[in-house]
């Protein structure tokens, strides 16, 4: 049976949960008048039993006056406190409205002071506050608190806490606890919300139940239009194109309007973009995106509009050959350097036959001649140099390119990455662009890891484990790196290091057995 949490027990009045922390407070008037009571009715007894005399009856008038000044005292000190705890409430949800965290925080600590008034609604708008702060953390406890997985608990807290699982599934792409995730979805309120539905959807798409998944996405479109998208995927994962393409032309009118309304807006210009991206309006896509990349410089921008090339290429390579699509891959490399599509096809395509390669050359030195020499068009020249035999050739182009950009590097690290990691792999020339990188950059830990795998596929013990060694000394996750030194130092003989690397190696995580490490350090 799992133990309930602190966090996770529900929030309550009188003294449990939150309230408890001020319930010694709050119960002082209650106890001070009960004592009171008690006086009074010992007082009323002696008047009644005539044994007293008047002296001493008129002695305790003054008391009995004190005490009903006491008790009517108490009873207004009472009335005000509620009254403040009403008016700390009311002002910490006009602080949260204009964005004050701090300030609405305070002022709701106060609240829960007071008396007569819902106990759950102010903690649930003191978790809101956290979560203003970004200290989702603190946020999340106070919302477990008042949301457990054992007792129904307060609805929107459970609202929260399953449209706060949906939007980190959104981003980090990792199944959550599904038992979790839909009691919290079974349990909230405003059920017909367009993020309660959105949510809803990412559940099912997680447990793998499209039709459902598609159904809730659908009801929330309504207020999301980007969700179209997401609808449209799904149908497309169904073999449903016939829907696709009208769900994709419903995703581009609406994202079109919102665009329309208000196009200053970078996420209304990319959502709208994508739509024609999907819907195949290439030059529409182009064009609005470099519109939009001429009033800020825009990471999202520029990888769709590699996107967008690489599709030009598959299109003109498809119709009319290398000769009048070469130049697409090029320009999609100019947007986004780590667009591994495009680094794909440009190895692929060069190494198909001996005519594609030559043809290849040809088409960059034309683009060159032209007037397109770009770093990014030289170091594609020299890749295909290189490829081609010419190491002399690849080495001026290769120069050229870092001389024009110096941040070309890491287009040429990831591509030795992916030359290596081929099948057929060309480990020559896959060394050569590593070690334009490391000459680049020689204390970049990532730089200096491609470069020592090829030296391990090279069966190049030493060298792999001078570059291995370099790069963890600079690495923030050196586990794999200890892996791979351990397999090195099993090659080189050294079996006590190599035990040591592997030990390494299991307290990071990377292993978890050191026994059952693979051994091979050609990496296959």
């Amino acid at each position: 049976m799992r133990r309930q949490s602190r966090m996770n027990r529900p929030i309550q009045g009188g003294r449990g949960g939150v309230a408890g922390t001020f319930g010694s407070i709050i119960g002082f008037p209650g106890r001070m008048l009960g004592r009171a009571g008690m006086t009074l009715r010992t007082l009323l007894d002696t008047f009644s039993s005539g044994r007293r005399l008047t002296r001493d009856l008129l002695l305790g008038i003054p008391a009995v006056i004190a005490l009903v000044g006491f008790v009517g005292a108490t009873a207004m000190g009472n009335a005000r406190q509620s009254t403040n705890a009403q008016k700390y409430w009311a002002s910490g949800l006009r602080q949260l409205q204009e964005d004050r965290p701090e300030a609405a925080r305070l002022l709701l600590t106060k609240a829960l002071l007071g008396e007569n008034i819902n106990r759950n609604e102010v903690v649930f708008s003191l978790a809101r506050s956290y979560e203003q702060s970004n200290e989702m953390a603190r946020a999340g406890e106070l919302m477990q608190s008042l949301a457990p997985l054992d007792s129904t608990g307060y609805p929107a807290a459970h609202r929260f806490l399953a449209i706060r699982t949906a939007e980190q599934v959104a981003v980090t792409k990792q199944a959550p606890n599904l038992k979790e995730w839909f009691w919290h979805l079974s349990h909230a309120d405003q059920t017909d919300s367009s993020d309660l539905e959105k949510s809803w959807g990412f559940y099912y798409l997680v447990g793998g139940d499209l039709e459902k998944s598609a159904e809730h996405f659908r009801s929330a479109a309504e207020e999301h239009p980007e969700l179209w998208l997401q609808v449209a995927e799904l149908e497309a994962r169904m073999n449903n194109m016939d829907a696709v393409r009208a769900t994709l032309a419903t995703a581009r009118r609406q994202l079109e309007r919102q665009f329309v309304r208000n196009p200053g807006d970078t996420r209304n210009r990319l959502l709208y973009a994508t739509s024609l991206f999907y819907m195949g309006q290439l030059p529409d896509a182009e064009r609005l995106l470099k519109e939009g990349l001429a009033q800020e410089d825009n990471e999202s921008f520029r990888k769709l509009l590699a996107a967008v090339f690489i599709r030009m290429f598959d299109t003109e390579y498809a119709a009319k050959g290398i000769q009048d699509s070469f130049k697409y891959l090029v320009v999609a490399l100019d947007y986004d350097r780590d667009c591994q599509p495009a680094l794909t096809r440009l190895v692929e395509v060069s190494r198909s036959s001996a005519e594609k390669l030559e043809e290849s050359r040809k088409t960059m030195r034309q683009m060159i001649a032209d007037g397109n020499g770009s770093a990014m068009a030289h170091f594609t020249l020299g890749s295909l140099e290189w490829l081609a035999g010419k190491p002399g050739l690849a080495q001026l182009n290769m120069k050229q390119a870092v001389a024009l950009d110096p941040n070309l590097v890491v287009v040429a690290n990831n591509l030795a990455y992916l030359m290596a990691q081929s099948e057929s792999a060309d480990l020559e020339a896959a060394l050569h662009l590593a070690d334009q990188a490391v000459q680049a950059e020689p204390e970049n830990p990532d730089y200096l890891d491609t470069r020592a795998m090829i030296y391990l596929k090279k069966q190049d013990y030493p060298s792999a484990a001078i570059d291995y060694q370099k790069a963890l000394e600079r690495s923030q996750q050196p586990g794999p790196i200890q892996l791979q030194l351990a397999k090195i130092y099993d090659q080189l003989g050294d079996k006590e290091t190599a035990e040591q690397f592997r030990r390494k190696a299991r307290e990071n995580g990377s292993i978890a057995d050191p026994e059952q490490a693979d051994k091979n350090p050609s990496g296959e």
